[in-house]
């Protein structure tokens, strides 16, 4: 039976996609890789048919963020570029923080061989009749229809962060998302907390920022809510507003606790006593990047609908 370039690829150890590269001199392919692959073409005496190269494979990976100023998306970017660096895979970064994102511009990058699969981290809307299992498609905290979904166990976060507040006494709290998005419907985060206040009877109150962008306007908008000093706990959607937070309540010499939601490293060194929950980013990285590269490769092979990774509460 003639021998085919999965084969080859079998016997070098290699993608598909690093094949293809060596065969039409399309990319980066280093010595001791393509030695490899010439090896194991001559040991299948392997021959391509004449129109299987006239395509080239793409090795091109679009990561869509709603942010990159955001240290938590900043910091599962770089995390995405150091897996990537160890394939053939190369990551193009774009900022898509439009409230209701369409995906129809990305499927069809997709189709045209102009990218290999998309990493999204954006609400991307899917129409359903384009909706399938087998696009090569992953996404970070997200829920997109029948899309692979990888992210943390936010609502055992949001008990983890009601537990500890409630350990330290605390009585009157709010809760403040970070933006609209994390309020309407109200996410996992927010209702792990509910529950803990809830069973225990807690008194809260809760609001959210309208801008997403601008720092200056979220600013002005804690002022208003916190104008009267009434919480002595305040629980953030994530780190970030618990900075702003942070900053505000400093200049007032007032001093409720704070905790946020995602417990990056830039944000731990601005902010080392901060209550927050801890992703495991580099983990949810390395596996957005594995379960995309074999959706691309290897299409027609099932993978999870979802995959969840426990958290960890710092401080």
């Amino acid at each position: 039976m003639r021998s085919t370039i999965k084969d080859v690829a079998n016997r070098a150890n290699v993608s598909i996609a690093t094949v293809s590269r060596y065969l039409n001199h399309s990319g980066y392919v280093n010595f001791d890789t393509a030695k490899r692959i010439k090896d194991a073409i001559k040991q299948l005496d392997y021959r391509p048919p004449k129109h299987a190269f006239k395509k080239e494979i793409n090795t091109t990976i679009k990561v869509i963020l709603p942010s990159i100023t955001n240290p938590l998306y900043a910091e599962f970017y770089e995390e995405i570029l150091a897996k990537l660096d160890k394939t053939p895979y190369l990551a193009v970064l774009e900022i898509n923080n439009l409230e209701h994102p369409s995906i129809d511009p990305y499927l069809k990058q997709i189709k045209e061989n102009k990218i290999a699969g998309i990493i999204t981290s954006s609400p991307l809307e899917i129409n359903p009749k384009d909706a399938s299992v087998h696009l090569p498609i992953v996404s970070f905290d997200r829920h997109i229809n029948k899309v692979c979904l990888i992210h943390c166990n936010n609502l055992d976060g949001g008990y983890k962060i009601a537990a500890r507040v409630l350990s330290l006494g605390k009585k009157n709290i709010l809760i403040l998302a970070g933006s609209r998005n994390d309020f309407y419907p109200i996410n996992n985060r927010i209702k792990g907390m509910l529950a803990v206040f809830n069973h225990y009877k807690i008194k809260y109150q809760s609001s959210y920022l309208d801008f997403d962008d601008s720092i200056t306007a979220k600013k002005i908008q804690i002022a208003q809510i916190l104008n009267d000093k009434q919480f002595d706990a305040i629980c953030c959607t994530d780190d970030v507003t618990a900075i702003l937070v942070k900053n505000y309540t400093d200049k007032l010499d007032y001093h409720p606790i704070i905790t946020g939601f995602d417990g990056t490293e830039f944000i731990h060194n601005i902010f080392p006593d901060l209550i927050t929950v801890k992703q495991p980013i580099k983990d949810i990285a390395d596996l957005c990047c594995d379960v995309l590269i074999q959706k691309i490769e290897h299409p027609s092979k099932a993978v999870q609908e979802q995959y969840l990774f426990p958290v960890t509460l710092l401080n």
